[in-house]
């Protein structure tokens, strides 16, 4: 049976000190903030009723002094109780609320072993992620150049942190999704997952989750992870990944 209460507490402890190729780190008493070149991100926090206010008025400041947009990803299980009231009074945005699911790949199911009809190709050159590119500015319906700058600039350093996935038909990727691993982490993220329309259930969206899984289980990954929207929540529970918590992303009001 899987623990999900240690799970979370590894997913605390990686958000609290772990920082993605690429992006740099700052722990603060509460607060951790991550940076890459173009974004910000608050990636944890640890805050009380008698403290939170200030902290996240402070953050507030910080950002708008730096003129950044900025993402506070805040997680059910944050505290205090009503952190996401908190942080929406302070002028965050709340986006739409996403379902953690994880796997556990140690006893992982059958279905990531099975050979698929479907090929999936990793996004190895330039040609692929501009094929990654268009599918995921198709399905999703917003701007994907800085997605395809980190995968592009992943490749070229010859990293496997960060890859990316396709199927193709024809001339064009119709199914997409992406992995994030690393060597300290117990986690394989899976990001980015789509089909478009056209080509949905049969069978896609489940084979790049499938052929993602084997490369994490590669790199030592011990779970899956997934912030899940309402479209693909129930094929992932389906394939066996269990609710953890839920989490929104907030974006500053500048």
């Amino acid at each position: 049976m899987i623990e999900l209460e240690s799970i979370r507490r590894q997913l605390d402890f990686e958000r609290r000190t772990l920082a993605e190729e690429g992006w740099t780190l700052e722990t603060l008493p509460y607060i951790s903030r991550l940076r890459c070149a173009e974004r910000h991100m608050i990636s944890f926090s640890s805050l009380t009723d008698d403290n939170a206010d200030v902290i996240i008025a402070e953050q507030a400041a910080h950002y708008r002094a730096l003129g950044a947009e900025v993402e506070w990803k805040v997680y059910q299980h944050d505290g205090p109780a009503d952190l996401l009231t908190r942080i929406e009074r302070h002028g965050f945005v709340a986006g739409p609320r996403e379902t953690v699911l994880v796997l556990d790949l140690q006893n992982h199911p059958s279905w990531i072993d099975e050979p698929s009809r479907h090929q999936v190709l990793r996004v190895g050159n330039a040609d692929l992620v501009n094929l990654y590119r268009r599918a995921a500015e198709e399905i999703f319906g917003n701007d994907h150049a800085f997605t395809a700058g980190e995968l592009l600039s992943a490749i070229k350093r010859g990293s496997a942190r960060h890859r990316g996935y396709i199927v193709v038909e024809g001339h064009s990727a119709v199914s997409i999704g992406r992995l994030h691993s690393g060597p300290h982490s117990a986690f394989g993220g899976l990001y980015g997952g789509g089909t478009l329309k056209q080509f949905r259930r049969r069978g896609l969206y489940r084979a790049t989750v499938a052929f993602r899984a084997r490369d994490a289980l590669e790199a030592a990954a011990r779970y899956l992870i997934v912030d899940a929207l309402p479209t693909s929540r129930p094929i992932l529970e389906k394939l066996g990944f269990v609710r953890l918590t839920d989490t929104w992303p907030c974006t500053l009001n500048l």
